[in-house]
């Protein structure tokens, strides 16, 4: 049934964002199921990456030849004060927790993921590696990391603008050195990378324009140092319904006006045609597999 219905689908991300799905709805209590438990975070992170090896096996048995990964968001993070030890310790570990653990389950198949002042956890998922054949990397920002060591509340999670390029729409700091950082760990997956979403909350679209010119030097950079990236989406191609934001922000190449739904093109979609263009004429054999 699934491949009748979309014969044409060559890439499947079975899961999106499931660290921060899992920190949101298991340990913050602010997306459903609401929960704020480190033992039912620890259980569902391993149901989770559970379901993705069955689901990747369920995709391929129907589907020779489909691609199947997952998009795994990624972020930059610095101490909230440079000189402080215990914020640098906070980082060391947000940094574990956040990005490498994942990224390390999937190039080995054994998880170690832990919180601090929370709780720890490891298990073994065999078919983890060989269920995924690409790594989604999702990017957008840095956050800075300030110790508490208050009970429930180890440190605080900041959005600073220290290099003076300002935030965006949802607040987040503008930070484009960081994605060269995420798509050199997403490489130790030993998988090959593809960029599943990239973009910023703005009605400004020349900042927009600035942002994407941005991240695909430092793409096509990392690409002719030898990392093997296979592809880029940009979020989004529509103004969209955020999780926790609702309509407000607009990350869209295409402006929606929401009272009519009319659409209007963004001179930031010119502008990624014209760079899709030139990163696969970059690269044409591996134009031929990506996105």
């Amino acid at each position: 049934m699934v491949a009748e219905a979309v014969p044409q689908v060559r890439l499947w991300v079975t899961l999106n964002e499931p660290i921060v799905f899992i920190l949101g709805g298991y340990l913050g209590g602010l997306i459903p199921p609401g929960q704020r438990r480190f033992s039912s975070a620890a259980a569902a992170l391993e149901n989770l990456l559970r379901a993705h090896a069955a689901a990747s096996a369920a995709i391929r048995e129907r589907i020779p030849g489909a691609r199947v990964g997952m998009a795994h968001n990624m972020l930059a993070f610095a101490p909230d004060r440079p000189d402080s030890a215990l914020d640098k310790k906070l980082v060391a570990a947000g940094e574990a927790l956040y990005n490498d653990a994942l990224v390390e389950a999937i190039a080995t198949g054994e998880m170690r993921w832990a919180f601090p002042g929370e709780g720890s956890t490891a298990f073994r998922l065999p078919d983890l590696p060989s269920s995924t054949a690409f790594f989604g990397l999702n990017y957008y920002s840095r956050v800075h990391l300030r110790f508490r060591g208050l009970p429930g509340r180890i440190g605080e999670f900041l959005y600073r603008d220290r290099d003076g390029r300002g935030l965006t729409d949802t607040g987040w700091e503008i930070h484009p050195a960081g994605f060269d950082r995420a798509l050199q760990k997403a490489a130790g997956s030993g998988l090959p990378v593809i960029v599943t979403e990239n973009g910023i909350a703005t009605r400004n679209d020349r900042l927009r324009r600035e942002f994407l010119r941005e991240h695909v030097v430092i793409l096509n950079h990392r690409r002719e140092a030898g990392a093997a990236i296979d592809g880029y989406f940009h979020w989004s191609l529509l103004d969209n319904f955020e999780w926790l934001e609702g309509f407000g922000p607009r990350f869209g190449l295409f402006e929606v006006d929401y009272a009519t739904f009319a659409r209007k093109r963004r001179p930031s979609a010119d502008l990624f045609a014209s760079l899709g263009q030139s990163f696969q004429a970059r690269s044409p054999q591996r134009a031929a597999s990506s996105p």
